[in-house]
């Protein structure tokens, strides 16, 4: 089983450009000769990062769930019942890969590595497993923990573990990454990782920031459950009074994110063609209104960035006809759109902005904004622009997103596991709760800028702006957007509502604001549900599925309440 294991990941390192220069030696060697001592564990780190990427994007891109409940997407033509919250049951299995490598890497680096470098393996070795099982206690609640990964041992006790309680694995989680900024504190950087290490390039200080930062995010996270056992606000406090001691991530050269290189499907962005033949799969994945409205209203530049004008805007007219006006295709309808948006009817709303997202919970998304009438104006659409998309999951009249999302790599579209925007906006609700000195407004200030310089956006950056009144595209005027967003803050009854949804949108495409709104209920997204299965609510847990243990998930399911498998249920963490 295990030279299988080496096999794969001698693989993934052939498609892996930035270590294919050292691992031709082993590579020319039939893997399934070699003892796994032969196959240094730097190789197994790249096959780690690699997975701990592509599970990272399943959840916040590929897979329908994540994307529609934090409302950052809304999917049509097929497969779109994730809007509606039609959850099924979700395997453990999908996060097997990178949690049982981790820790094969710590064994390994155990016995055959010394000094900073064995601190090194070890130490990312904790941070990974902690990151992965952060996501899956967050997102199941009680979860095999400690004598989970063991099955080699044999016996009921490892192949059928128990379900530690959602606050155990917390502690154990916490514990390790603390582990792991003692072992990377001298730590420098490891030559022999440099082109393994696919994030950080062997650079331990980078690592060590990362254990802290993820510190920070599962102590916020835990900051209504604080108590002997955890707490929350003494330990925050020394991690943001202690720098030298506990460093975070700071800018964006800090950042947790992992590059797609775009030369197959392994190592490409999912939405590109070389994972989709049918480029269907990249224009049924729609923003969705929520975030785009919240963009618009902001006059915020991440808009279009992000999402593309819609390729036919709607608009009101006597006769129906499609013409080209401003260098744009533009449909005029006859009926009367305001009276259809007074109606009671949310489904068939109309639209008419340049920026136009799905719905959330659409019961027949095809047919948003005139969609499911488009064969009545194909051809004459098509005549007017060739270079319009109308073929399959093709609706012009809503925004898709924006190209570089259709391409196998771009330097903007990462896999992404945390950012120094997601700091700063941490440390604002520490300030917020009482638990630093700092001011949340600064915090929440620095984490606006630090996401758009993620984006590389600008100040005076031209037509980044959609100003909605006017139908037109502007300057960025950096300035006013921040005056604006102080406004917004000084205005709040609750400082934590601008925090979050500002968090929020800086966390666009990742799975993280979805543990945020659980636990706060910002922003406030449960009103956008428009025919959800049960009604305006989103799920807040992902459901088990373990046949072979039953009996250690179904005590796991007694902690819930109601003790109930479905994805309404509280954890403990929400408890």
């Amino acid at each position: 089983m295990k030279n299988n294991k080496i096999t794969i990941l001698l693989l993934m390192i052939m498609l892996i450009a930035t270590s294919c220069s050292e691992s031709f030696d082993e590579i020319n060697t039939s893997p399934n000769t070699l003892p796994d001592t032969e196959v240094d564990i730097k190789f197994v780190l790249t096959g780690v990062l690699s997975k701990s990427a592509q599970i990272a994007t399943k959840m916040s891109y590929e897979w329908g769930h994540l994307s529609a409940a934090t409302q950052y997407l809304q999917r049509d033509f097929t497969s779109y019942e994730e809007n509606n919250y039609q959850w099924g049951t979700i395997d453990f299995s999908n996060y097997y890969e990178p949690l049982k490598d981790s820790q094969y890497i710590f064994e390994r680096a155990e016995n055959e590595k010394t000094d900073e470098v064995k601190n090194y393996y070890q130490a990312v070795a904790l941070i990974i497993k902690s990151y992965q099982y952060g996501f899956i206690t967050s997102a199941f609640g009680d979860v095999p923990y400690h004598k989970a990964l063991l099955a080699e041992n044999g016996g009921d006790e490892f192949l059928k573990p128990i379900y530690d309680t959602q606050k155990e694995v917390f502690i154990g989680i916490l514990n390790d990454l603390k582990e792991a900024n003692t072992l990377l504190k001298n730590t420098g950087i490891i030559t022999e990782a440099v082109n393994s290490d696919i994030m950080y390039n062997g650079d331990g200080q980078k690592w060590r920031r990362l254990a802290n930062s993820l510190r920070l995010r599962f102590y916020i996270r835990l900051s209504e459950k604080s108590d002997s056992d955890i707490n929350v606000s003494s330990e925050i406090a020394s991690i943001v009074n202690n720098t030298s001691e506990f460093p975070v991530l700071q800018d964006n050269s800090d950042n947790a994110v992992i590059s797609y290189i775009g030369t197959d499907n392994v190592n490409s962005w999912p939405g590109g063609a070389l994972n989709w033949s049918n480029r269907s799969e990249f224009y049924r994945r729609k923003p969705s209104s929520t975030i785009v409205n919240d963009l618009i209203a902001l006059k915020d530049p991440r808009l279009t960035k992000w999402v593309k004008p819609v390729d036919v805007q709607l608009a009101q007219g006597t006769t129906n006809q499609v013409v080209v006006e401003n260098n744009r295709v533009k449909r005029y309808v006859d009926f009367d759109i305001d009276a259809i948006n007074s109606d009671d009817n949310l489904e068939n709303d109309i639209n008419t902005s340049l920026f136009v997202g799905l719905p959330i919970a659409l019961s027949a998304p095809n047919d948003f904004n005139l969609g499911g009438t488009l064969s009545d104006v194909i051809t004459e659409i098509g005549n007017l622009d060739n270079s319009i998309y109308l073929n399959a999951a093709a609706n012009p009249h809503a925004s898709y997103l924006t190209d570089m999302y259709s391409e196998n790599n771009h330097e903007l579209v990462k896999s992404i596991l945390m950012t120094a925007a997601e700091v700063q906006f941490l440390l604002a609700e520490a300030s917020y709760r009482g638990y630093i000195s700092g001011n949340a407004y600064t915090y929440y200030k620095e984490g606006i800028e630090l996401s758009f310089n993620q984006y590389q956006i600008n100040d005076g950056d031209s037509e980044s702006v959609y100003d909605e009144e006017n139908n037109a595209l502007i300057a960025f005027n950096q300035a006013d957007y921040i005056k604006n967003a102080k406004e917004i803050f000084d205005a709040a009854s609750d400082k934590l509502e601008p925090i979050i949804h500002q968090k929020w949108i800086a966390l666009w495409l990742t799975t993280e604001s979805w543990f945020d709104f659980s636990r706060t209920g910002y922003p406030e997204l449960n009103s956008n549900i428009i025919s959800g299965t049960k009604g305006q609510r989103t799920p807040i847990r992902f459901i088990y599925t373990d046949a072979y243990n039953e009996e250690n998930m179904l005590n796991a399911i007694n902690n819930l309440q109601p003790a109930v498998n479905d994805q309404w249920a509280n954890m403990w963490l929400l408890q």
